[in-house]
């Protein structure tokens, strides 16, 4: 089969460029390759479409990767993007398959009138390039943390162990013996206790001390595990104050029939988002 192929000239191409809103940090070395301010971004191919659609790919993650890399050519490891990154890439993929429109359906609570706003899937794309990451963790006088954000990868994972938990607890609360109920669900909490540990360990990339900058993985875990619960309660809300920063903005939106003002979630729920 000769090298060339007439149809080249035929192949998508891409439709708009964004830069990432991790400004090309915290990608492992190969992950990335190109200018992270220009990246091109190509509309979803037929084959990428049925990926979105496929429910076992999209639970574990494996469809958003794998379209990712087909429509972002700069990005070579779609597991190693960093979690800054994911939902800004999603939303300019979808703007170069769809156009920048988003319909999104909300139920008044007032009156219950049935709404549909038009959202631009632009404005979304803007909100990123506008916050940063906030990657140091002060706990005293003494003691600074400096973290990063988990990469897909990791954030899938962290998910489906939670949603396994989650889902074994709810299990758990419908045994009828009281001894074997009580038994599992304390399982399930120290299990859950162990997951936001390796999730603080995953992290956290060094613990800085007036002596001397502390990155050995099993050193910081033996810290962790023998720190104070005021400790933990920093870290989580830092953490939390982080991805609550990187989520996508409320829309205020208001009744078309009864003119009540409320606050739209839009959610980047695969299975939907590319319908």
């Amino acid at each position: 089969m000769s090298q060339f192929n007439p149809l080249q000239k035929y192949f998508r191409q891409p439709k708009i460029f964004i830069g990432l809103p991790s400004k090309g940090l915290y990608y492992e070395p190969g992950a990335l390759q190109g200018d992270y301010n220009n990246v091109p971004v190509f509309a979803m191919t037929g084959m990428d479409e049925i990926l979105m659609k496929t429910p076992d790919a999209l639970f574990s993650g494996e469809s958003v990767t794998k379209v990712i890399e087909s429509c972002c050519p700069y990005i070579k490891k779609g597991t190693k993007i960093p979690s800054l990154d994911v939902d800004a890439l999603i939303i300019a993929i979808r703007i170069a398959t769809y156009g920048d429109k988003l319909t999104v359906g909300h139920t008044c609570e007032e009156c219950n009138t049935e709404n549909e706003f038009e959202m631009s899937l632009g404005s979304l794309l803007e909100h990123f390039s506008n916050i940063s990451f906030v990657n140091t963790v002060p706990i005293n006088e003494s003691l600074t943390l400096k973290i990063r954000p988990l990469s897909y990868e990791e954030m899938t994972y962290f998910s489906l162990e939670n949603f396994k938990l989650q889902k074994t607890l709810y299990q758990a609360a419908n045994l009828e013996d009281e001894n074997k109920k009580q038994e599992q669900i304390d399982a399930i909490y120290n299990n859950l206790a162990d997951i936001q540990l390796q999730l603080f360990l995953t992290s956290i990339e060094e613990v800085q001390t007036p002596d001397q900058p502390v990155k050995d993985k099993a050193t910081i875990e033996e810290w962790l595990r023998n720190t104070d619960r005021d400790v933990y309660a920093i870290i989580k809300a830092k953490l939390e104050e982080n991805k609550d920063s990187w989520g996508i903005p409320k829309q205020a939106v208001k009744c078309s029939n009864c003119g009540a003002d409320h606050s739209l979630t839009v959610t980047l729920d695969q299975s939907n988002f590319f319908a």
